[in-house]
């Protein structure tokens, strides 16, 4: 083989690799909807505190949960109640990067307030300070 066309070859084979690794990087999720609900909460108190550590929780039971896991932080008056769930065919990895993008996005698209619920195509997020656990939510209709 001449080296004219190996050397065509190879940056050929270089591009379309190069091209590949920009397409198969990690993807913020796909932003659907929010709803913020509830009061406010006060800046280094204990329900912001709770808030935290729950949604520094769930993404960790994304990766083993098969997609659903609900969990609570804290005792009353301050307990905060928490879930999320992925869509049935999207990967463990997907949906733990999904739940973590939405921990860090949901307190950024309703700050100081006790709950909210968002979904992305590839996962939803709820947390309240309300029993949410087997309970049909409120009407989002305004």
């Amino acid at each position: 083989m001449s080296s004219w066309k190996f050397s065509t070859i190879f940056v050929f084979l270089l591009s379309l690799s190069s091209s590949l690794f920009t397409f198969t990087g990690a993807a913020d999720p796909t932003y659907v909807y929010h709803f913020c609900s509830g009061n406010n909460f006060t800046r280094n108190s204990t329900y912001q505190t709770n808030l935290k550590l729950l949604l520094s929780s769930l993404p960790s039971n994304a990766n083993r949960s098969y997609g659903f896991s609900n969990t609570t932080e804290g005792q009353d008056p301050n307990r905060v109640y928490g879930l999320f769930q992925c869509r049935g065919d999207v990967t463990n990895t997907i949906c733990q990067e999904c739940v973590t993008f939405a921990s860090t996005d949901a307190t950024q698209r309703c700050p100081n307030q006790k709950g909210n619920i968002i979904w992305y195509d590839e996962c939803l997020l709820h947390y309240s300070d309300s029993y949410i656990f087997l309970q049909q939510p409120q009407s989002l209709e305004s």
